[in-house]
């Protein structure tokens, strides 16, 4: 039995053996987060404001690469780039109560942007703000500060620029209440606001799930969550009041407003005035223009195999992106999630654009990532699986693409490895998509195999470049990313059949697919692990314990061990866990239902630890809040009472998923070392 107690890493694991070390990209390479990471255009084209280190390559910084990045480069430095000649100006500092987390022009003079707390587990507000300031760094002005939000921390969000008044804007923000937003307006240079609208009464109500204003920043509808309903309230401005418009029972056909347009919601999801139940021709959630008024469903588009946003049937809300001319308040494009992003325009001439790009990168993902007010000069991002983004200067007016610079530039994208869309049959006949990603320099055949379920379980993995499944295939790893039964996207039926299925036929989806690349050759049934995190680290201890034989080693980080636990640890009474539990409780079974209870028992890891047979690698934060560190204690506990072979790694300072570059770093570094050791 190997119980191995480790806290901080002080040195280096030597490199893998499955490859040459000469082929190898350092570690740290894919524990340094991205550079520049989001940018906005003024409206005349002229600049771009960047949120992101104004250096090109942050792992430059030696020999403290951490230290150097938190005190001088924190990821929320607000700089701008002039797009005539690539000066790059820092308007902040990055430094004190509040990193940037989001900006935008109010003019082609003036930003406004948001400030987090760099100190994420700080108890007080400070920090939680919205500014002001000219792009020469005078009249900066803190326009809003949070001070409490009586047990939820929101910061203020603008929801209009109000393009005819040139000294206001819209802004919303749970000043008062706490879980439900007011809305503002207000004066952009002194802060001076009044109050427009009130948020709707629901202090019943277990969350704001979402909302959506028009495009004066005046609210048109909130989507709340209580229990197991849905409910979306419906703003009444002649009486600055609220109606319950709709509410559902969850696992009923439903849709959810994604943006306002015009007096209409463009909503996503099924035509609920039309189906009652879900069935072959309502099973995915499509793009309606929808009347409040008339109760009318304008159908607008669909794909026949993927949702055009999210979880629209079950107990989630939907997500989705719409582009809306703040101006002209035309719908331009709806963006959505197949094998790969997809861009619907209704625009022609923000299509025909797209098409130009696309063509002239006929291999990657394009993506318009900002534009000016007339939408002739765009930034553009290129990225792929082995290209983590390259950024564009597009000016349409004068046929010209200039490069602008790349994003993680120390990355060696000649040694990455590309990922590929895959689909299996599992044993139900229930059709699985996924990804595959094979060694770059291998030739694809008895591979060790790395199954890498992703969290939640209520999302999806996506195609694009990823530093984990990066990481681990450099070292010689296939990686297997399967999008199994409760996944989002492929339609209600695939996300609500994984209900009270944990362990069970979600479970089987991942064996399925293993023997799959086993039968084709792809993978060595001798050299198979299982990595996951939060939910994947349940399917890791999962495909462990029910499936002992199949796996050489597994690696649970930031896991799951049991549902019952889970619960114990989160505030059953909170208006934020209330929704969540009853997702929990049709999901994975209640734990006060003796009949649930069973299945409870009969599928946690926790409680059936004695069926492992393999290597155990526990990862956990000792600040994760989500997945309280008892799971990965009992876990521990549980498994050297029973003499199994099983090593424990936690980072004292990280939550739900590590974060700081140095902490990752870590995280790869002990990975490597275990796989070494435990596979190969």
């Amino acid at each position: 039995m190997s119980n191995i107690t480790k806290y901080f890493l002080i040195f280096l694991i030597p490199f893998s053996n499955v490859i040459e070390s000469a082929e190898l990209i350092p570690a740290e390479h894919f524990a340094c987060r991205s550079n520049r990471y989001s940018m906005e255009m003024s409206p005349d084209g002229k600049y771009l404001a960047i949120v992101g280190p104004p250096m090109a390559n942050v792992c430059e910084i030696e020999p403290d690469l951490q230290k150097k990045v938190e005190e001088d480069y924190f990821g929320g430095q607000l700089t701008l780039f002039n797009l005539s000649n690539g000066k790059m100006t820092p308007l902040t500092t990055g430094k004190g109560n509040g990193s940037v987390s989001g900006v935008r022009w109010v003019n082609n003079e003036r930003l406004i942007f948001n400030t987090n707390p760099t100190n994420s587990s700080a108890k007080s507000y400070s920090g939680y703000a919205l500014w002001g300031m000219n792009i020469d760094g005078k009249k900066k002005k803190k326009l809003f500060e949070l001070t409490s939000a009586q047990g939820y921390l929101v910061e203020p969000k603008l929801t209009s620029l109000l393009p005819e008044d040139k000294d206001h804007v819209m802004i919303k923000v749970n000043d008062r209440r706490g879980s439900v937003d007011d809305y503002y307006k207000m004066n952009i240079y002194n802060g001076s606001k009044k109050r427009v609208a009130i948020g709707p009464d629901i202090e019943k109500e277990a969350w704001v799930a979402g909302a959506v204003e028009k495009n004066d920043g005046t609210p048109l509808v909130v989507i709340t969550n209580f229990e197991d309903e849905w409910r979306l309230w419906r703003y009444l401005p002649e009486k600055n009041d609220w109606e319950i418009h709709f509410k559902n029972k969850c696992q009923k056909p439903s849709f959810f407003p994604i943006s306002g347009y015009d007096d209409k919601w463009l909503v996503a999801g099924q035509d609920v005035s039309k189906y009652s139940s879900f069935n072959e021709e309502n099973d995915k959630s499509k793009l309606f223009l929808y009347d409040p008024d008339t109760r009318k469903f304008e159908f607008l588009f669909e794909d026949e195999t993927y949702d055009i946003a999210g979880p629209v049937g079950g107990c989630r809300e939907a997500y989705g992106y719409a582009s809306i001319d703040e101006k002209s308040n035309e719908l331009i494009s709806v963006s959505y999630t197949a094998e790969k992003s997809v861009n619907i325009f209704f625009d022609d001439e923000s299509g025909q654009t797209q098409k130009q790009l696309e063509a002239t990168f006929p291999n990657d993902v394009v993506q318009l990532v900002t534009w000016n007010k007339d939408r002739t000069k765009f930034v553009i991002l290129v990225s792929s699986s082995t290209n983590p983004g390259d950024v564009y200067y597009y000016d349409k007016e004068i046929g010209t693409l200039s490069f602008l610079w790349e994003r993680s530039p120390w990355i060696d994208r000649s040694k990455l490895s590309k990922m590929q869309p895959i689909k299996y049959a599992a044993r139900d006949g229930l059709v699985i998509h996924g990804y595959l990603t094979i060694p770059y320099n291998s030739d694809g055949k008895d591979l060790p195999l790395i199954v890498h379920p992703h969290g939640g379980p209520n999302v999806r993995d996506t195609y694009g470049y990823n530093p984990d499944v990066q990481f681990l295939a450099n070292r010689g790893y296939a990686v297997f990313q399967p999008n199994f039964r409760g996944s989002t996207g492929y339609g209600a039926k695939h996300y609500i059949i994984a209900n009270k299925q944990f362990g069970k036929t979600m479970q089987d989806d991942l064996t399925d697919g293993v023997q799959y690349l086993i039968e084709a050759g792809i993978a060595d049934p001798e050299k198979v692990a299982i990595f996951g995190g939060s939910y994947g680290g349940y399917a890791t201890m999962a495909g462990l314990t029910f499936t002992p034989d199949l796996y050489a080693a597994g690696i649970n980080y930031v896991g799951v061990v049991d549902l019952e636990l889970l619960q114990e640890g989160s505030n059953r009474n909170s208006r934020r866990f209330n929704g969540f539990y009853h997702e929990l409780r049709m999901e994975w079974g209640d734990p006060d239902n003796p009949e649930d209870m069973e299945y409870i028992i009969e599928t946690s890891p926790l409680r059936q630890a004695q069926n492992i047979k393999s290597p155990v690698l526990i990862v956990h934060g000792a600040q994760d809040n989500n997945v309280k560190l008892v799971h990965a204690t009992k876990l521990r506990d549980r498994l050297k009472s029973l003499g199994k072979d099983y090593e424990w790694y936690v980072e004292p300072y990280e939550g739900h998923g590590f974060t700081g570059e140095q902490s990752r770093l870590n995280l790869y570094n002990v990975m490597e070392d275990f796989l070494d050791r435990k596979v190969n």
